[in-house]
């Protein structure tokens, strides 16, 4: 491949499929063709006329395709499913999709892996195990019918039990039972399930850090994790909002860029609890965590070298508050407290 060739195609990419976590971009020169995929019209055009001016075939396939088929759409039927940076076991997780999710099917490879977009806009791979699939009106009418989201709910049904994420959702019965996305018909043993319209107002009657905390405290730190079984910093926030009928990016560097910037200040005045904090470790949006105040100035995160959920004192003087209040780039407010 000469080097205008591949100046070409990185320019497409640039272009029209800037960030990979939120869209495909794998194309490359095979023999005497330009061959991959991706997810956009607009890359796609303009890889064909590079091919053609190049006198190469164009091999470029539109996600979703055929391997599709009618299963547009899967629902996760486990309590949690990894979705996963490539299509082997032992991938990178980079998030998770909850049970009663649904994502969009974008490709089927070797029956067992599927490429998919969660509700969050993230594209990654999950395992088929995980999911049942459908089309894109049956997966509309399961989520119609799955108004209850869980706040730690434990399901039982002769003598099995199914613990749910918070967050995850299930589909009300009238004759009070529940369904979960596999078909099967539960009675609720423990916690609860409740519509979207009551979690988000429970959640707003405290403050966003105060709800992290009572729901996620002594969740261990899990890289890609949204759940209380395991969380990492920008999980916890999304968790955390999405209580509150406030929907976030999925990772740390695209949250820093949600809502209103709140003037960076010593001491944190002017910040609001539930501010998001981001810090930045040398470039890179690295970490963010949920302002608490008060005179330590007490901040709400998932931190690996806490070992997951914990309250902390910016204004501490020990070397990882220190390190912290170094790295802090932005303040990000995503929603009105009296909203």
């Amino acid at each position: 491949m000469t080097d205008r060739l591949a100046r070409d195609i990185s320019d497409v990419a640039r272009k029209w499929v800037p960030d990979t976590r939120l869209g495909v971009f794998e194309v490359a020169v095979q023999g005497d063709a330009l061959a991959g995929c991706t997810t956009s019209r607009d890359a796609l055009a303009a890889l064909r006329r590079i091919a053609a001016d190049a006198r190469l075939a164009a091999d470029v396939r539109l996600l979703p395709d055929s391997s599709v088929g009618d299963d547009e759409a899967a629902v996760v039927t486990a309590a949690v499913a990894p979705l996963v940076r490539e299509s082997r076991v032992n991938a990178d997780r980079v998030s998770e999709a909850l049970h009663g999710e649904t994502v969009v099917v974008l490709e089927r490879r070797d029956q067992a892996w599927l490429r998919v977009r969660a509700g969050d806009g993230y594209h990654a791979w999950i395992n088929a195990g995980y999911v049942v699939l459908g089309t894109a009106a049956w997966a509309d009418d399961w989520i119609a019918r799955a108004t209850a989201h869980s706040l730690g709910a434990e399901l039982r049904c002769e003598g099995t039990r199914f613990r749910l994420a918070i967050g995850a959702r299930a589909a009300p019965r009238r004759d009070g039972r529940v369904e979960t996305a596999d078909g099967r018909l539960w009675d609720l043993g423990a916690g609860a399930l409740r519509p979207a319209s009551e979690v988000r107002a429970e959640a707003r009657l405290v403050a966003a850090p105060e709800w992290a905390l009572r729901r996620f405290s002594g969740a261990p730190y899990l890289w890609g994790g949204r759940t209380e079984w395991g969380v990492d910093c920008s999980g916890l926030v999304q968790a955390t909002y999405a209580a509150r009928g406030v929907a976030l990016p999925r990772d740390s560097d695209m949250q820093a860029l949600a809502g209103r910037p709140v003037p960076l200040h010593s001491t944190g005045e002017g910040y609001e609890a539930g501010d998001l904090l981001c810090f930045a470790d040398g470039r890179r949006i690295s970490h963010v965590a949920l302002w608490a105040g008060g005179g330590a100035g007490a901040i709400v995160h998932s931190a690996l070298s806490r070992g997951g959920v914990a309250s902390d004192a910016l204004w501490d003087d020990e070397p990882g508050a220190r390190r912290l209040r170094e790295m802090l780039v932005t303040v990000r407010r995503v929603e009105r407290l009296d909203g």
